[in-house]
């Protein structure tokens, strides 16, 4: 739940994008050592790259799983399984925006919901594996 509220306030308060909004709020919660600069590294990945591709929300969570698992010997594994989460959490045939998008985005939340989704995902798979 925790990753939850920082996740909107990211995405809501401050405007960030989908990307960005997980890797600051996943700093926040797990104390990742980044600071706001640093979420220059996932800006591209909101709005899909840009094109409707991949969703922004599961790359900058990704990105999070990178800088928490990355040693891991299973740590590919980990990033299918959550991907694999992701897409059956969000209960839709596609991980891009343009898919998504017409699922959950609307015009005064753009992809909120998504994110809070997102989050919630994330924040009970790192429970489990750490």
């Amino acid at each position: 739940m925790e990753l939850r509220n920082r996740a909107k306030f990211y995405y809501t308060d401050k405007n960030k994008n989908c990307a960005v909004a997980m890797l600051l709020a996943s700093n926040d919660v797990y104390g990742l050592g980044f600071d706001e600069s640093d979420a220059e590294f996932v800006i591209g990945f909101g709005g899909g790259l840009g094109c409707g591709k991949l969703c922004g929300a599961l790359a900058g969570s990704i990105a999070v799983l990178g800088k928490m698992f990355s040693k891991k010997e299973d740590f590919r594994k980990m990033c299918a399984d959550f991907t694999k989460i992701f897409h059956d959490g969000l209960k839709c045939d596609s991980i891009d925006c343009a898919v998504l998008c017409p699922k959950y985005k609307t015009e005064e939340r753009r992809c909120e919901e998504v994110v809070l989704i997102t989050a919630d995902l994330l924040e009970k798979f790192i429970e489990e594996k750490r």
